[in-house]
């Protein structure tokens, strides 16, 4: 009997234990909820970084260190008004040094990978454009052989993609935009293609080889780009001149027929000659508020880099970089560095060069153009983008 206190304390020890054990396990959904509201409150957080410094996914991408820019030509054969070469050379941001060796474009179809050339004397053709969520650079030309005509009919088109591993696929190929020229490709993610020329903008997919049902539009369209989940396109042709939005119905990346609306303000600029283009928010607030704008014009009637900026509704230019240009600007990539934007730009000069700005809110007038590389002879430069990552 004297044992029994001893029992009695050792079953409430262990009841003491287990109440222990409960109350532990009861906690963990309280941490869990919490962890929950964290990571929802900096997804949030990250939905007000510059469109086009964010994934799909809203991570901010790194700062780029690298880019593309698409030579035409082998250096051998003078450039004419037929298909030639492609190559899509990596280089620095940073002094413009070469990476690695040039990736030439297909002149050979092998397994799905179908030819693209570029015509050779042909400025307004390959622009180079990396998709809105940074993993794709894309290119248009023609499934032609080198040396044959491009434009006309009898040449189907072709899109590349290019990816971050330096793989590079040319199964996308059929008959559009026949009869003109092809221009340039932009793209949301790599899968969904935009292509513009002469004679309008159609929608495909990656990997078809079927004939689009029909064009968004048809009016003479130069270059694209996706910002913010809206596909933009430059234009120096009739009421569409300067940077138009295209959509249908509110919907910014249509797939079917579409309207061209140019921003407002671009009308009042009634000579300009636009080709590539890149756009930013800056302000903080939903939306882009900033766009350059190559201009290939010379130097002194305007051509350059050209900034305009978002006033309430009403796109203004606010000056063109121009300074150790000799003449315009064609093609064009650009990403935010701390307080400044970074330009890279491909010149209307003769020879070309790539060249790149630091808009850093300086007088514009007084931003100078560094030389990156100037292309050899009997080659272009034409497109330019930032590598894709």
């Amino acid at each position: 009997m004297k044992r029994l206190p001893s029992l009695f304390a050792s079953l409430l020890l262990l009841s003491s234990f287990g109440c222990r054990e409960d109350n532990t396990d009861a906690e963990q959904p309280v941490d869990m909820t919490v962890a929950t509201e964290q990571d929802m409150t900096v997804s949030e957080d990250l939905t007000t970084n510059p469109v086009d410094l964010a994934g799909a996914d809203l991570t901010p991408l790194p700062e780029p260190a690298e880019f593309i820019v698409l030579r035409v030509g082998d250096g051998t054969n003078a450039l004419a008004g037929t298909a030639a070469p492609g190559f899509l050379e990596r280089r620095k941001v940073s002094g413009g040094s070469l990476v690695g060796t040039p990736k030439a474009l297909p002149t050979a179809v092998s397994g799905t990978n179908r030819i693209l050339t570029i015509t050779g004397t042909s400025t307004a053709e390959g622009q180079l454009s990396r998709s809105e969520d940074g993993r794709f650079v894309l290119v248009g030309g023609y499934d032609a052989a080198v040396g044959m005509a491009t434009s006309s009919g009898t040449a189907n088109r072709t899109i590349g993609r290019l990816d971050n591993t330096g793989t590079l696929d040319t199964s996308t190929s059929s008959d559009f935009l026949s009869n003109n020229s092809f221009r340039g490709v932009a793209s949301n993610n790599g899968n969904d293609l935009w292509a513009a020329g002469a004679s309008g903008i159609i929608y495909t997919t990656f990997g078809s080889t079927t004939k689009p049902t029909g064009s968004l539009l048809t009016n003479n369209m130069r270059w694209l780009n996706v910002f913010g989940g809206q596909l933009y396109a430059s234009s120096a042709s009739g009421t569409t001149q300067g940077i138009n939005t295209i959509g249908a119905n509110g919907n910014g990346l249509p797939k079917t027929t579409a309207t061209a609306t140019l921003l407002s303000g671009f009308a009042a600029q009634t000579s300009t000659s636009h080709y590539g283009f890149v756009a930013f928010d800056r302000d903080g607030n939903p939306g882009i508020d900033v766009i350059y704008v190559a201009d290939d014009r010379g130097s002194a009637a305007g051509g350059g880099v050209q900034r305009w900026k978002l006033s309430g509704t009403t796109w203004s230019l606010a000056g063109t970089l121009a300074k150790n240009l000799t003449a315009g600007a064609r093609g064009l990539a650009g990403f935010v560095s701390g307080n400044n934007v970074v330009l890279l730009a491909t010149t209307a000069e003769s020879p070309p060069r790539v060249v790149s700005f630091v808009d850093d809110g300086s007088a514009i007038d007084m931003i100078g153009a560094t030389a990156l590389a100037t292309a050899a002879t009997n080659t272009a430069y034409r497109g330019i983008a930032l590598a894709p990552q």
